[in-house]
């Protein structure tokens, strides 16, 4: 699915707290006429302890049904694993709890866990929040309620080989820091004969989610440098216009759209064949996330080099042009309510497990493919994109994503910036849009 946010680190104030809860409040009445005929579905059989899983990654199905089937072995404990029914984890959560067939362990977005909270268990005091848990899992009011379950992270995509091929000298990512050297390098593919090095997605999500919100969360890295930032063009003491970091990432902006490949017509680009052209070479560079490989990997040829990079610009302060930004995607919830004591600690000890034993290691690197969160973890990811941002990873280069986002700035915003896009409107229009926007929020 490439309509995403990504999160880090969560940490959600009492006040939206507070807010997030009035969306659940049919689901708490419901809940509560089901407590009083529904009994927990993770039911424990002839003295065995048994725990049920509800997967939304529908893709990593065939994994966990393994991973149950193997713990269940080591440890005598049985892992019942589901995958969530419908195109919407959320709607199916809800239903579940409203009858009352609740899953030890919910894998969620940060909306559901927040709409949940009072029914997950508190997690601040794993073994494994001091390295990487809380870093980038779901705090609520200063409790971890969600277990981080893998890292993406977002900045320009590259093909080495093919840079190399058409350039005829080696390539380096570290050293492209600023706009002119990503200019130097995109006016030696044209001169070699790649008429257009860059792809740049048309979609709001890819636009307004992940090239904008970079605006915020690079003023210094933080989530609460973001939230202090957008606080400011809310009361207008900041204006885009007058802002270093907005001007430094859409002046590189502007650099990437005169070299797109969908430059005569960007908004009617086309996702799967930008991940085309640059698995194959037609492209040096494209703005997207590691979930790409995803799409990538079908045409991906062996031998051929691909990485992320950050997104080179003039402003460089607070390390910008050293991080990505990125955090967890999904995270895993341990419910309180229809499952008790036991099973709550049966469902804690298999969350350690996936974090300190080799099997459980094994399971979210080599298995899923996925990128973990926890830097005891020194499996190498296979896949390129993965591999890049692991390394970022663990040598802290993550920058905090800004969770704080209303539900409709990707699709509002996303769509004033396809308009820049499609030069139908200035720079200068789209700072007031974007100012417009947070002023009413």
């Amino acid at each position: 699915m490439k309509e995403r946010i990504k999160y880090e680190k969560v940490i959600v104030t009492e006040e939206l707290f507070m807010r997030r809860k009035l969306a659940a409040a049919a689901l708490c009445a419901t809940l509560a006429v089901s407590n009083l005929c529904v009994g927990s579905t993770a039911v424990m059989a002839e003295d065995k302890v048994k725990i049920t899983i509800l997967n939304t990654k529908d893709e990593l199905q065939t994994q966990w049904e393994e991973l149950a089937e193997e713990y269940e072995e080591l440890t005598g404990v049985e892992v019942e694993v589901s995958v969530t029914v419908g195109d919407s984890p959320s709607e199916d959560i809800t239903k579940r709890y409203a009858s009352g067939e609740v899953p030890t362990i919910f894998m969620g977005d940060v909306q559901d866990i927040l709409m949940l909270d009072e029914y997950a268990l508190d997690l601040s005091g794993e073994e494994w929040a001091e390295i990487g848990g809380t870093k980038f899992g779901c705090t609520v009011n200063d409790k971890l309620k969600g277990f981080p379950f893998c890292i993406e992270a977002r900045g320009l995509i590259y093909n080495k080989t093919a840079i190399e091929d058409v350039t005829g000298e080696e390539f380096d990512p570290s050293q492209i820091k600023t706009t002119e050297d990503l200019k130097a390098v995109l006016d030696k593919l044209v001169d070699g004969g790649m008429e257009t090095p860059v792809a740049l997605n048309m979609e709001d999500w890819s636009l307004g989610g992940h090239y904008l919100t970079q605006v915020y969360e690079e003023q210094d890295g933080t989530a609460k440098g973001a939230e202090d930032f957008v606080g400011g063009i809310k009361d207008g003491s900041v204006k885009l216009g007058e802002n270093d970091r907005w001007n430094s990432l859409m002046d590189t902006f502007d650099l990437l759209k005169e070299y797109n490949m969908n430059k005569d017509n960007p908004l009617a680009a086309d996702y799967d064949e930008n991940a085309i052209s640059i698995t194959e070479g037609d492209i040096a560079f494209w703005f997207n996330g590691n979930w790409a490989w995803a799409e990538m990997s079908e045409f991906a040829e062996e031998g051929t080099e691909y990485g992320i990079m950050p997104i080179p610009q003039d402003d460089a302060d607070n390390d910008a042009t050293e991080n990505l930004c990125g955090g967890a995607s999904k995270y895993l919830m341990i419910d309180t309510n229809f499952n008790d004591e036991e099973q709550q600690q049966a469902a804690k000890d298999f969350l350690h497990w996936l974090v300190y034993d080799e099997k459980g290691q094994d399971f979210l690197v080599n298995k899923c493919n996925l990128v973990p969160a926890f830097s005891n973890i020194e499996l190498e990811v296979t896949n390129p994109l993965g591999a890049s941002v692991q390394d970022y990873t663990v040598n802290g280069k993550i920058f905090e994503t800004f969770a704080k986002l209303p539900g409709d700035h990707w699709k509002t915003l996303g769509a004033e910036m396809q308009k820049y896009l499609g030069d139908q409107c200035t720079r200068e229009e789209l700072e007031e849009s974007i100012e417009t926007y947070w002023k009413k929020q």
